[in-house]
């Protein structure tokens, strides 16, 4: 029996949540991701490790939460920040 075949009974499991409980799931796991990179930054372990540990943690909270969708708003703030400051 291949791994794959192994997880197929779980992956119907989480599918079968609702909603909100299986991004609040990936939310919680990417967090806690990027807190174990944290980890490894502050004891100054090697930096090739840590930054892909830290992105991946960060990427998949921002994904979950879904504050991607808001990045035309972020990006007006930025722009007009930019412009506050070079004036």
């Amino acid at each position: 029996m291949e791994l794959i075949d192994r997880m197929v009974p779980f992956y119907r499991k989480f599918m079968a949540l609702p909603f909100f409980a299986r991004r609040a799931i990936i939310f919680v796991a990417s967090v806690v991701i990027w807190i174990f990179g944290a980890k490894l930054a502050s004891m100054h372990v090697n930096e090739q490790l840590t930054v892909p540990i830290l992105l991946a943690g960060c990427a998949g909270a921002l994904w979950s939460s879904e504050i991607w969708r808001l990045w035309k708003v972020f990006a007006v703030v930025v722009v007009i920040c930019l412009a506050v400051l070079k004036s």
